[in-house]
C-alpha cells in the first residue's frame, strides 16, 4: 500500500509539472503573438505616446515577459489572476464562466461514457451481428462529422417538433430563458430544455469513440486463455464474462477516457459558441479575438487543471481494476 501511494503522489506531481509546462507555453505564445494596444496605434486622430505607455504599464506590457508571467502565477494561490484587456477582474467572471461550462461539459461527458461502455459490449458480445454492424456504422459516420455539422444538423432535425408544439420545446440558444423570471422546478425545467441538445451534441461523438474502442477491448478479452480457463473450470459464458472479462475490459477504456478527456474539452469550445452558452470556451474565443493574454493563459490553467485531475482519478481506477498494479 506504501509503494502504491508513493506512485499516485509521484504521478500527481507529474502531472502538475505538465499542467505548468502548458500553461508557461501558452502564455509565452500568446504574449509574444497578442498586441492588446494595435487598436489605439490605428487610431485617427493618433493616440498620444504617453496615453499608450500609460495603457501598456496599466497591463504590464512594460516587464519582460518571464517577470509578468511570474507575477501573474505567484497571485494564483490568492485568487487573483489579474484583469482583462477592458479592465475586468478575471477572478470574479472566472467562477461563473468554469460553473456554465462544467454544467454542459459534466452531463454529456459522464453520459458518453456510460454509454459508450455500454455500446461497446453490447457490439463485442454481438460482433459480426446485424446490429454489431448498423453500429460500426453509426460510429463511424459521427466520427467523421464535425462538431458545428453535428450542432447544426440537430437544430434543422429539431424544428419541426418545435413548430408541431408550437413553442420552443427544445431551445436552440442559452442557458435558459432570456428575460424569464421562473423560479422552483419551472426554472429547473427550463434550464434542462436548453441542455438537451447541447448535451447530445457533446455526447455523441464521444460514445461512438469510446464504443469502437470498448468492443475492441472486449473482443480481445473474449479471445483470451483466462476466460477459456474459465470457462473451462464450469462458469457459464455469462458469468465468466462479468467475473473475469468484463474487469479487464475496462482497464485499457479507463486510460483512454483520461488522455482523451483534454481532446473533448476542447471539442467543447466549439458546442458552447454553437448553442451560445457563455462558458469557458466562448471566453476563451473572445479573448483570442480581443488578444487577451491573461484570460488565455487562465482558461489553459482551469482546463489544464481539469485534465491532471481527471488523469490522477484515471490512474486511481486503474489502481482498483487491475490487482496487478498494487504489488
Amino acid at each position: 500500500m506504501p509503494r502504491m501511494l508513493i506512485r499516485l503522489v509521484t504521478r500527481l506531481a507529474g502531472w502538475t509539472v505538465v499542467c505548468l509546462g502548458s500553461v508557461l507555453l501558452t502564455y509565452t505564445l500568446s504574449a509574444l503573438s497578442f498586441d492588446p494596444l494595435a487598436e489605439l496605434r490605428t487610431t485617427q486622430p493618433p493616440t498620444p505616446q504617453a496615453v499608450i505607455d500609460a495603457r501598456a504599464a496599466e497591463l504590464g506590457l512594460d516587464q519582460p515577459l518571464l517577470p509578468r508571467f511570474w507575477g501573474w502565477l505567484s497571485g494564483i494561490p490568492s485568487g487573483e489572476f489579474g484583469v482583462t484587456v477592458d479592465g475586468r477582474d478575471i477572478a470574479s467572471e472566472l467562477g461563473e464562466r468554469a460553473g456554465t461550462s462544467l454544467h454542459l461539459f459534466l452531463p454529456g461527458s459522464l453520459l458518453a461514457v456510460l454509454l459508450g461502455i455500454a455500446f461497446g459490449l453490447w457490439g463485442a458480445m454481438r460482433a459480426g451481428r446485424t446490429g454489431d454492424r448498423l453500429s460500426m456504422a453509426a460510429s463511424l459516420l459521427l466520427l467523421a462529422v464535425p462538431v458545428f455539422v453535428l450542432g447544426t444538423v440537430l437544430k434543422i432535425l429539431c424544428l419541426p417538433i418545435n413548430e408541431a408544439a408550437g413553442t420552443d420545446v427544445l431551445p436552440f440558444s442559452g442557458e435558459k430563458t432570456p428575460g424569464s423570471d421562473l423560479t422552483g422546478w419551472a426554472a429547473v425545467g427550463d434550464r434542462f430544455r436548453h441542455l438537451v441538445l447541447p448535451t447530445i451534441a457533446i455526447a455523441l461523438p464521444q460514445i461512438a469513440f469510446y464504443s469502437r474502442f470498448q468492443r475492441a477491448a472486449m473482443l480481445e478479452v473474449l479471445n483470451s486463455e483466462y476466460l477459456r480457463g474459465a470457462r473451462a473450470r464450469g462458469l457459464t459464458h455469462i458469468r465468466a464474462v462479468r467475473g473475469h472479462g468484463l474487469r479487464m475490459a475496462l482497464i485499457p477504456v479507463t486510460a483512454l477516457v483520461a488522455f482523451s478527456f483534454g481532446l473533448h474539452l476542447a471539442g467543447g469550445v466549439f458546442t458552447e459558441r454553437i448553442f451560445g452558452w457563455h462558458g469557458l470556451g466562448d471566453w476563451l474565443m473572445s479573448a483570442i479575438e480581443n488578444q487577451d493574454t491573461m484570460v488565455v493563459a487562465t482558461v489553459t490553467l482551469l482546463m489544464a487543471g481539469l485534465v491532471l485531475m481527471v488523469g490522477w482519478l484515471a490512474d486511481l481506477a486503474l489502481v482498483l481494476l487491475d490487482p496487478r498494479t498494487r504489488s
